[in-house]
């Protein structure tokens, strides 16, 4: 028997960086980019990175720990406004097996002084979970930034 319900969560974070708006679009639009610093934990490596950002188009990332096997994240971009906001469909993977799967908007707002606040949202069955990678993954946004 189906269940009778759908769980369906959403996780906001809000997040201002010491950097221009272009530069934090950039940090997760180029696929250069995202190798250096997009990661789940703090004791996560980036083994390769693709981006091809536009509405239809996809990014994989491989990430985990050194000489473990990666976890690989795949999305399809739904919305790309530049510097505004980018929106996609998003998956994560370990040997094959999906273990996540949600919708993400960010939202990026020119403070007008060199910093930017970035608005994360998320929806879907396992977002209230989700922040264990995400919160990590800001913060090494954040040093990569600061670099």
């Amino acid at each position: 028997m189906a269940e009778p319900y759908r769980i369906e969560c959403t996780l906001v974070l809000r997040r201002i960086y010491d950097a221009p708006v272009e530069r934090v679009w950039a940090a997760w639009t180029t696929a250069e980019a995202l190798g250096r610093w997009y990661m789940a934990d703090d004791d996560h490596v980036v083994h390769w990175a693709e981006a091809d950002v536009r509405a239809g188009g996809g990014y994989r990332v491989a990430f985990g720990k050194q000489g473990a096997t990666p976890y690989i994240e795949t999305g399809v971009y739904s919305e790309v406004k530049p510097m505004t906001r980018l929106a996609w469909e998003a998956g994560v993977s370990l040997d094959g097996k999906d273990m996540i799967g949600e919708s993400i908007v960010l939202e990026f707002r020119d403070l007008g002084d060199g910093r930017t606040e970035l608005v994360l949202t998320t929806t879907g069955e396992e977002s209230w979970h989700s922040a264990q990678g995400w919160i990590p993954c800001l913060n090494s946004l954040a040093r990569y930034l600061a670099a």
